[in-house]
């Protein structure tokens, strides 16, 4: 009989053993439940294995032994349980304290309960067993087991009662029935034992049959909560692009809603095809190095474009078991970016033809020009008739005024399409200041306006900026203020604060005393094309560009411009702009120096030249007329050419200092032009400047030129001014006379 209840105890032993081992395979450091119940198991395991060798014992002190290192197991062992309990239930605050902090306590009876004088084993028919001797540690055991049943059988109707969710209701269930089955096991040893009876191992049993029954339990939680098992599967059928599973043979296995959708078949219907039945795919698709491999694809069935993403399954052993393809059908994301790469360049075609346009417009209206105002230069220059001059003088305004459209026009463009850049170098305020109040001063004057340059003497003189810019933005807001001011006076008012040691922020203030904008309209002030006050000013000429070009070019230079302004009273335009100062130079005053006219030079050059030549190359001998008579006062000896072809033959005979090449010729152009002399062997002017001649003002032409090797760039129309500065950089030092009038400029 002892053998057959050893041999029924340790099988229990090894059950629990494989149960243990079982959650040892799957991982136990996924959570706390799943290192509790192997815990759990493997002290149920060692009190089977114990009590069993207690029973084939035929000594006592070792039969001793060997329930002492039981009850080490059953200690832990209802300890673990008594966690899984309140892990389960998820029972908090005092209650849970208690319960946790009472089984604990078995770690104090432990040394009592294991003496050799507590208990008195004796052979029966089952075997080798034990009585407890009645006294302080034995009704303190058997209070404490049944405390700590009754605590979690607390703990289970706690949780029975406070479930909302059928998951939650059947692990109480259980847990009451295992604690009601490790319950009847021990009152049966007790009850035995209170009799006079050597306990029958009913505890050893009913703590087994209480460990299957939790290992259900542990079962049935691992199933119902979120896990990578459970939900990967929920995922796999919900989600809405195709997915299907193949086997190692590239066999269709499995299909989610999400493909039997995309076409339009059961599942049956789709496990019975092939990847290259579906899709129109190199049968080589599975044959990729790495884990992932992405393809594009067309759908046979619905002519669909598809990107399809193909993992690797791997099973322990790192062997490839099956495939995952994920199917996202792209279709409409490709129409839309093939709509828009045909819309890009439909509209690059239009901006390409716009710029061409601007630019032929620019070329066709600039060399008229160029004729209209060199000629007129040259009447200003050499008539002493005043009325001559006075017809003169009105066909110059009349000329900038319209190059001023055309500027603002081709600026606009440049700034639309990005191409204007910031070149900043250094500049003297100054100078710059002294220019803008030259060149409004003669429009104030014949207005009868007052021009008020009020500027702090201690303003950083030498600044790093784009000179050319600032000049633009304080230009166009004077000449709107005069421009929009028919009595009074138009005062720019210059002032600075320091940002940081070598950065000021300049501030450069407007005010008029014209008609003023209405409040409503002050908001429409920046719009391109747009004049407020259209009926009041419908009289005055202007694009509406520009002030669009001035808030333009202020936020591209960092700045900001404001505007504060009484309809019938005046406004002030406020420009802030951020600078670097050099040096410690200031301003210093302004009126040192009387504004001059320029008819005051007229009949003076910057310099002289007698010993210099020129060669002038441009198709239109209009143009040539008027470099000829902008140089003449410069003694300057210049050669003309009206083809490339003449270009190419005069540098062959003749030695140039500077050579000034137009563009826009028929036959060889200028740009053909000029790579024919470099590689002419015979080219006596190899190192003369050539200064590209050109109507094209368009945002980046200068840099192209540049970068096909000419010196410079002179914009169409030419001002007599700015060629005789680009000559003086370029001419021989030793072959140039600076007059008073140059050196004034300097």
């Amino acid at each position: 009989m002892k053998y057959f209840m050893f041999f029924l105890i340790y099988n229990f032993a090894v059950i629990t053993y494989i149960i243990g081992y079982s959650i040892l395979r799957k991982g136990i450091r996924e959570n706390r439940i799943d290192r509790i119940y192997f815990t759990a198991a493997m002290l149920s395991a060692g009190w089977s294995l114990c009590m069993g060798l207690v029973l084939i014992q035929t000594d006592q002190d070792k039969a001793a032994l060997m329930r002492a290192l039981g009850m080490f197991h059953i200690f832990g062992l209802l300890i673990c349980n008594t966690h899984m309990v309140v892990y389960w239930s998820n029972v908090r605050g005092r209650l849970k304290q208690w319960t946790v902090g009472f089984i604990w306590l078995g770690v104090i009876l432990f040394p009592f309960m294991i003496q050799r004088r507590n208990m008195i084993f004796e052979m029966t028919t089952y075997g080798m067993s034990y009585r407890f001797v009645f006294g302080v540690w034995s009704v303190a055991y058997t209070a404490y087991c049944v405390i700590a049943a009754v605590n979690m059988a607390c703990v289970a109707i706690y949780m029975l009662r406070r479930s909302i969710r059928r998951r939650d209701r059947v692990v109480a269930y259980s847990l009451l029935l295992c604690i009601c089955v490790v319950c009847f096991g021990c009152a049966l040893d007790t009850i035995m034992q209170m009799a006079g009876f050597a306990a029958f191992p009913g505890c050893t049993i009913g703590q087994f049959f209480g460990c299957v029954v939790l290992y259900r339990t542990y079962l049935f939680h691992n199933r119902t909560r979120m896990t990578l098992e459970n939900m990967s599967e929920f995922v796999y059928y919900s989600v809405d692009e195709p997915v299907f599973l193949f086997d190692e043979a590239e066999r269709l296995c499995i299909v989610n809603n999400g493909a039997t959708l995309f076409l339009d078949m059961s599942a049956e219907e789709c496990r019975k095809m092939q990847l290259s039945d579906i899709f129109e795919l190199d049968h080589n698709a599975f044959r990729f190095r790495g884990n992932k491999n992405r393809v594009e694809a067309r759908c046979w069935k619905r002519n669909n474009i598809c990107s399809i993403s193909i993992d690797k399954i791997y099973d322990d052993y790192k062997d490839i078991i099956g495939y995952i393809v994920i199917v996202h059908d792209v279709t409409e994301r490709v129409r839309m970016l093939e709509r828009v790469g045909r819309e890009k360049q439909r509209a690059d075609k239009a901006n390409e033809a716009k710029s061409v346009f601007l630019a032929n417009m620019s070329h066709e209206i600039r060399t008229p020009i160029n004729a209209v105002m060199g000629m007129n230069e040259m009447i200003l220059r050499e008539s002493d008739d005043a009325a001559v001059l006075e017809y003169a003088g009105n066909i110059q305004d009349a000329s900038k005024t319209l190059l001023v459209l055309i500027n603002d026009i081709l600026d606009f463009s440049k700034i639309e399409s990005g191409m204007l850049e910031v070149v900043e170098g250094v500049y003297s305020l100054k100078g710059m200041l002294k220019a803008l109040r030259m060149e409004c001063h003669m429009r104030a004057e014949d207005k009868g306006l007052a021009l008020i340059f009020e500027v702090p003497e201690d303003t950083p003189d030498r600044l790093l900026g784009d000179e050319v810019r600032v000049r633009q933005i304080i230009l166009n807001i004077l000449t709107n203020a005069v421009k929009y001011t028919m009595k009074g006076s138009v005062t720019l008012k210059v002032s600075y604060q320091r940002v940081k040691e070598d950065v000021v922020e300049l501030t450069f203030a407007v005010k008029d005393t014209g008609i003023g904008i209405k409040e409503e309209n002050i908001g429409r002030l920046f719009d391109k094309f747009d004049r407020v006050n259209e009926e009041e000013v419908h009289t005055i000429e202007g694009s509406g560009l520009g002030l669009s070009i001035v808030d333009r070019l202020v936020k591209l230079m960092h700045g900001s411009v404001e505007v504060e302004s009484v309809f019938g009273e005046g406004s002030t335009f406020t420009v802030r702009l951020p600078q670097k100062a050099v040096g410690m130079e200031t301003v210093g005053s302004l009126e040192e120096e009387s504004v001059r006219h320029e008819g005051h030079r007229k009949n003076t050059p910057m310099f002289t030249a007698p010993d210099a030549k020129i060669l002038a190359v441009d198709d239109n001998k209009v143009n040539l007329t008027v470099i000829r008579g902008l140089l003449r006062k410069t003694k300057v000896q210049v050669t003309f050419a009206q083809s490339g072809s003449e270009c190419l033959e005069c540098v062959a005979k003749e030695r140039y200092d500077v050579i000034l090449l137009d563009h826009m010729m028929p036959g060889m152009d200028g740009i053909e032009t000029l790579a024919g002399m470099k590689a002419m062997p015979d080219n006596r002017s190899r190192e003369a400047a050539v200064i590209v001649l050109t109507a094209n003002a368009m945002a980046g032409v200068r840099e192209m030129y540049l970068e096909k090797g000419f010196d410079d760039y002179l914009a169409k129309p030419i001002e007599g001014t700015m060629l005789e500065q680009l000559l003086m950089r370029y001419l021989p030092a030793e072959s140039v006379c600076v007059t008073d009038v140059g050196k004034s400029e300097d």
